[in-house]
């Protein structure tokens, strides 16, 4: 059996973090298990912060730069530093963020999410509606790292700076920094193994457009993304052009039509695979194909399709996020995607590194679960990987069928095979442990994901037959 990893580091206490964290303890076998959380509280996106400062530029990663600048480390550890000012971590949840998923496929096996209906929802949806709030969800993902009296393991308002190998050991180089006090303080830890649960909703992805950068300096504040979204009344009155053709677009479509002029520009370049275009017909919404190119002179966005649009308010970018580890410097993103990774977990030239959550189509948070229980069996010396060799293999050979890019870590359509493929490297818990034990992949988790599907297609139907009932009256 392989050796135990018997130091373990953990970056995030979002679900994917909070559930590793509980498999980890589960195995009842690791000496050490620190858990390194930047902000105040447990939750990762799920995180609201209400007063968060507009964006100083998004457009960052097409100037040529993918995320602000590390800090400069000290040149002696344990010490503590003057801070020129507090830290201020961003989240991707705004005032009406609710989950997208049923929570009987989006919960963790042994943590049901609470059949709790917000007033938005219940407004919006109706009291049978399927979504959850993202403060419930926040604090169901607190319950399962408090249940078990974890939270003892998380370092709050600390930061990892930089994470990196040193002979077979991980040196975390970390900062811990409390909003309104004047030091922060950085000290440096090692451990035999990393787990990476920070999430791919941090550094906002903005597409390549000719004239984009000029208009945003001539226009500025005007050019913004979903991640800084909060609330539909910041849209008011306003002419509003929506960017992306996925869930976050036509989220924001349907939130910010209640407030807007009317219509609301839509333009993408091609609609979601799962939703297609149910979510974009509506009397209030005017679709249009990708932008071609800003025109800061003339003020006017142009259409590849021909059309054009002036004298706009905002442009709201929904297209999605970058991967973004700035404190693991031997990690490149290349063609939007974290190259070398077996079964999008772990690092097949240094299997000590996984990476937790950072796939999409799957049944997320459920999948993580499955991820998080495969990495403490292998950590913990249970579970067996295959050679570098067969793990690069997996990796071409997922290339050659899906594509490279963002489809390598996509898991819809083939919902079941990423997780039989954890289940089985995990295998059964030990004998006399409390090791979560994986149950076979259901079907009735994809119908109850397509019954989702169908329940909100049939939401925007009637939303537009409203709007049209009312136009025409």
């Amino acid at each position: 059996m392989a050796q135990t990893k018997r130091r373990v580091a953990v970056i995030g206490t979002g679900p994917a973090g909070a559930i590793t964290t509980d498999a980890l303890v589960k195995e009842q076998v690791f000496e050490t298990i620190r858990v390194f959380e930047r902000q105040d509280k447990i939750g990762g996106t799920w995180v609201f912060h209400g007063d968060r400062p507009a964006p100083q530029n998004i457009l960052l990663p097409i100037e040529g730069r993918s995320a602000p600048e590390a800090k400069q480390l000290p040149l002696s550890f344990p010490c503590e530093l003057p801070k020129s000012q507090d830290d201020v971590w961003e989240t991707a949840a705004h005032e009406n963020l609710h989950s997208n998923l049923p929570p009987e496929i989006m919960c963790f096996t042994q943590e049901p999410i609470p059949e709790v209906v917000s007033e938005h929802i219940l407004d919006h949806y109706g009291a049978d509606a399927p979504f959850r709030h993202r403060e419930l969800i926040r604090k169901w993902i607190e319950t399962i790292i408090h249940r078990g009296g974890n939270e003892k393991l998380v370092q709050f308002n600390t930061s990892v700076e930089l994470a990196e190998k040193v002979g077979d050991q991980w040196v975390l180089t970390l900062r811990k920094s409390v909003r309104g006090e004047p030091k922060e303080s950085w000290w440096q830890e090692t451990f035999d193994a990393l787990v990476v649960a920070t999430g791919h909703y941090n550094l906002p992805w903005v597409p390549k457009v000719p004239g984009l950068a000029d208009y945003n300096a001539k226009y500025p504040g005007r050019i913004r993304h979903t991640k800084h979204y909060t609330d539909p009344s910041d849209y008011k009155d306003k002419r509003v052009v929506v960017v992306g053709g996925s869930v976050s677009a036509f989220d924001a479509l349907h939130d910010i039509r209640t407030t807007s002029k009317h219509p609301v520009i839509s333009s993408m370049r091609k609609a979601s695979a799962i939703f297609g275009a149910p979510p974009f017909k509506h009397p209030h919404i005017e679709n249009h194909s990708e932008i071609a190119s800003f025109d800061s002179e003339t003020d006017r966005i142009n259409f590849t399709d021909g059309g054009f649009v002036e004298d706009v308010d905002i442009v709201l970018f929904a297209t999605g996020y970058e991967f973004d580890f700035p404190f693991l410097p031997d990690i490149n993103i290349v063609n939007r995607r974290i190259p070398g990774l077996y079964q999008h977990v772990f690092l097949a030239r240094d299997p000590s590194l996984a990476f937790i959550g950072m796939v999409t189509g799957g049944f997320g948070l459920r999948i993580f679960e499955w991820q998080g229980v495969a990495v403490a069996r292998v950590f913990a010396g249970r579970a067996r990987l295959p050679s570098r060799e067969e793990m690069e293999r997996w990796e071409s050979e997922r290339i050659s069928v899906v594509g490279d890019g963002i489809p390598f870590w996509v898991l819809n359509p083939d919902f079941e095979t990423p997780f039989e493929s954890y289940r089985a490297l995990a295998g059964e818990p030990a004998p006399g442990t409390t090791g979560r034990i994986l149950p076979k992949y259901d079907p009735q988790w994809a119908d109850a994901f397509w019954g989702l599907v169908s329940y909100r297609t049939k939401w925007w139907e009637k939303e537009g037959n409203e709007a049209k009932a009312m136009k025409n009256s």
